[in-house]
């Protein structure tokens, strides 16, 4: 009898030990999915916010045949380069704005409207753009509404009328706000 009540209490352990370690498993194979999302997401939208940058570096560098392949080491770090001055020059002139808005008068709103429609309105007509082909069966409200979303959250990412940069862009952001001051 001993080694009967051993073998069920053996099997018992087991079967607890084997549920815990699927239940484990499950925690952590749905917190390496979540992660993955998150992660996922967070790239689909910082590339969404650079969109207009990136852009450009391809339309700078694409008609330039002697650098190489299209995605060549070379051209893709011309891109990235171009992509970089462009947004070096977006804070250059938030820098300008926020100098700018101090002063009298209303000077600060063309330098405004132009980062605003390059920084935050050309990213939230490509998230119309893609909703819309997309999911053809998607109204046009759902295209515009996510796509005045995505504007207005790149709005306030930016913060345009703030004085504040990132620190990769403090550079910038600095020299166009004392050239204001001049």
């Amino acid at each position: 009898m001993p080694n009967y009540q051993q073998g069920y209490e053996d099997g018992r352990s087991a079967q607890r030990y084997s549920a815990q370690t699927s239940s484990q498993f499950g925690k952590g194979l749905g917190t390496l999915i979540a992660w993955a999302f998150i992660a996922g997401t967070r790239i689909a939208v910082e590339v969404l916010v650079a969109a207009p940058f990136l852009i450009l570096g391809f339309v700078v560098m694409a008609p330039l045949d002697f650098l190489g392949p299209m995605l060549g080491a070379v051209r893709v770090t011309g891109m990235v380069l171009v992509a970089f001055l462009a947004f070096a020059g977006l804070y250059w002139l938030k820098g300008c704005i926020v100098a700018l808005r101090h002063r009298p008068g209303r000077l600060w709103l063309l330098p405004f409207a132009l980062c605003v429609s390059v920084a935050c309105l050309l990213p939230g007509w490509l998230v119309r753009s893609l909703v819309i082909s997309s999911f053809p069966t998607a109204g046009p409200l759902w295209g515009w509404g996510l796509g005045l979303a995505f504007a207005l959250f790149a709005f306030g990412r930016y913060r345009f009328t703030e004085h504040s940069a990132p620190d990769l862009m403090d550079w910038s952001y600095s020299r166009g706000y004392r050239w204001t001051n001049k």
